[in-house]
């Protein structure tokens, strides 16, 4: 709607009586047209964010701004499976999110987690990982408190039951813990 004036958006607007003939369309991108009002910076989140191309995706690397995936959702919703590897490639800080039971059958991180690693086979799963706690810590405004287990951080830890045949622990974190592979450390 905003590089055009057309789409699903305009026709609920018209539905409903909202749409005004003398609105200005921008002709840009909506990274593009938020950026123009000064409205992002480096503690914006961005949600989603599956159709963005690479332009847009470095500009809110420069700007600093997070990237939240929730690659299930995407694919329910019907937008399709967000580009993971470009979304690294293009230096945006990249977060992982399950959006809401609205779109998930649950909100297990580690079922994200598993998606990202079927859509990213090539990026490390130590990265992935960090995306999931550090870099949404740090999104948050909570990174020195949260997101690692470190000095004067708060932790709350989780013990994997990790089967003696795996060698690689992080990447067995890529594979789908279930519920019952999970008990909370205290």
């Amino acid at each position: 709607m905003l590089e055009k004036g057309t789409g699903p958006w305009r026709g609920m607007l018209e539905t409903i009586g909202a749409w005004r003939d003398d609105w200005q369309i921008p002709n840009c991108d909506p990274v593009t047209y938020l950026d123009r009002h000064g409205v992002l910076d480096d503690k914006t989140l961005v949600v989603h964010g599956v159709q963005f191309d690479d332009r847009t995706l470095l500009r809110l690397a420069e700007i600093g701004a997070t990237l939240v995936t929730c690659p299930r959702s995407n694919h329910w919703v019907g937008v399709g499976y967000p580009p993971i590897e470009r979304f690294y490639k293009s230096g945006v800080h990249v977060a992982v999110g399950t959006d809401s039971l609205a779109s998930v059958g649950d909100l297990n991180l580690f079922s994200e987690l598993k998606t990202m690693r079927w859509l990213a086979p090539n990026l490390s799963a130590s990265k992935i990982l960090e995306s999931a706690t550090l870099i949404g810590a740090r999104a948050l405004g909570l990174g020195d408190e949260l997101g690692s287990l470190a000095p004067g951080k708060r932790a709350q830890m989780i013990a994997v039951d990790v089967p003696s045949q795996v060698d690689d622990v992080e990447e067995f974190l890529m594979s789908g813990i279930a519920p019952s592979q999970i008990q909370w450390v205290e």
